[in-house]
């Protein structure tokens, strides 16, 4: 990454991120609290620099059914419990209440990971979404699609009270220009080879409390309308200004700035990462011969 696409995230983390809704009088009391459960989310490196944010390990992904036509992908997706769909309820329901239960049973620390909207902007999903716009009477958005509420829905009330938080990112990179699609401007190639993918990644991240989001269909609809409505505004104060509104500056060799933090994108280590597999199946090269010759061996004997 540090070779063909060098970047870095720009993170900020909302008031919401610590915010556990008690009641504290002393102001200094309450900034030094909220400063140290800050701190509990941040990973820093020896030089006391933020490296990535403490989140749970265990994580559950949304993937499209269409990704199963790979049998040696499916099944390593299958064995990190990706949920596959076919993007419709009537033949995916069932399979997502499983999975989650299983997840909700276990007790392990889990993060399912959400696009409300379903799918990437393009020229067809842009004029899905202005037509749903339309049926609402409102604008459609300028920089992201109208959320679909059911998905999302039925994994909140499946997990219930098993899942405390719903966090939200707002992700925007400069270089899409206003009316392009994200997709057909910032392709692999020009990322990877000719360089033009964005240098910083600018990440707004905003919490809520599971219990208090609306359960019933019209109410949590307009909630999570509403969601985006704001995040769309943010979207198109970042196109104007290059940053979120929220975001504390960061000049040149500064590194984090109140809630704003400036993380390399980068391997932890890179031979163990990059390689870590085949070094483990190295160790295994012994046995493997020793296999292959037992049996030979086996074979010779009774030919």
């Amino acid at each position: 990454m540090r070779i063909f696409a060098p970047g870095e995230l720009i993170i900020t983390m909302d008031e919401s991120c610590t915010d556990e809704g008690t009641d504290i009088t002393d102001e200094v009391e309450e900034q030094e609290r909220d400063n140290d459960k800050l701190e509990l989310l941040l990973t820093r490196n020896k030089k006391g620099r933020v490296t990535g944010i403490s989140f749970p390990e265990r994580l559950i992904m949304i993937s499209n059914h269409q990704s199963k036509s790979n049998t040696n992908l499916w099944n390593g997706m299958k064995f990190f419990e990706f949920i596959f769909l076919k993007r419709k309820l009537e033949h995916d329901k069932d399979n997502i209440i499983d999975n989650l239960q299983v997840s909700k049973k276990r007790g392990r620390p889990m993060w399912l990971v959400l696009f409300p909207e379903g799918t990437v902007i393009s020229d067809d999903t842009r004029l899905k979404s202005k037509e749903f716009a339309d049926k609402l009477h409102m604008d459609d958005f300028k920089f992201s699609l109208l959320p679909r509420t059911t998905g999302l829905l039925l994994c909140k009330e499946t997990l219930g009270d098993s899942v405390e938080w719903l966090y939200d990112l707002t992700i925007g990179y400069p270089g899409i220009p206003v009316g392009e699609n994200p997709e057909d401007v910032m392709t692999m190639q020009s990322i990877f080879c000719k360089g033009t993918g964005p240098k910083r990644i600018h990440v707004y991240i905003r919490r809520y409390r599971l219990d208090k989001i609306p359960s019933d269909t019209e109410n949590f609809s307009k909630w999570l309308l509403e969601n985006w409505t704001e995040k769309d505004k943010r979207l198109i104060y970042f196109n104007r200004h290059g940053k979120f509104a929220e975001e504390a500056d960061l000049d040149e060799g500064v590194y984090e700035n109140d809630r704003t933090f400036r993380v390399p994108i980068t391997l932890r280590n890179t031979i163990r990462e990059c390689f870590g597999y085949w070094l483990y199946f190295i160790l295994y090269i012994p046995l493997i011969y020793i296999i292959i010759y037992s049996t030979l061996s086996v074979y010779a004997r009774l030919t």
